[in-house]
Formats: C-alpha cells, sequence, structure tokens
C-alpha cells in the first residue's frame, strides 16, 4: 500500500476530519481547574475523566515536570471559545 492509498484510507475512516472539527484550546464549560484536560479530551473526543487520571498518574510520577507541562498548556492555549470565534472570522468571506 502507498503512502497516498493509506491517506485515502484514513480520509474515509474520518481520522482527519475529526480533529479539524475541534481545535485544541482549553475548554471552560467542562473544567475543573484551567480547562486544560477538558481541552485535550474534546480533542481527541474522549471523556475528561481519562484526561484527568493520566494527569494525575503524571503528577504522582513526575511532579514537577507535570506542573510544568500544565501550567505551559494553561499559558499557551487559548480558550475554546475564543478559539472557536478567530477560526469562524478566518473563513468569514463576507468581509
Amino acid at each position: 500500500m502507498s503512502i497516498h492509498q493509506g491517506v485515502q484510507v484514513m480520509k474515509k475512516r474520518r481520522y482527519f476530519d475529526d480533529f479539524e472539527e475541534y481545535p485544541l484550546a482549553r475548554d471552560p464549560d467542562r473544567k475543573k481547574l484551567g480547562g486544560v484536560c477538558a481541552g485535550i479530551a474534546r480533542y481527541f473526543e474522549i471523556e475528561p475523566l481519562i484526561v484527568r487520571i493520566i494527569a494525575v498518574i503524571c503528577l504522582l510520577v513526575a511532579t514537577q515536570a507535570s506542573l510544568i507541562a500544565y501550567g505551559l498548556a494553561y499559558l499557551i492555549l487559548d480558550d475554546y471559545s475564543e478559539s472557536a470565534s478567530s477560526d469562524a472570522d478566518e473563513f468569514d468571506h463576507s468581509r
């Protein structure tokens, strides 16, 4: 199977389409702390509880690295509502 055929198969299975639906952003509607885990869960279309459990396990194993990663993600990622409106502005051709 060539790479082109593999990409076509993945497009048929909607792997790429699903990721385009939700940008990687914090989710203020389902947040517990900063919305980072909820945003990651929304992006991968899984339950936020799964991402939160993984985050807690990472926190127990590598506390400092986990806190730094969460803090950076909080600072870098926009709120989902803000990023969704900016994406809509990019595709607004009526201007």
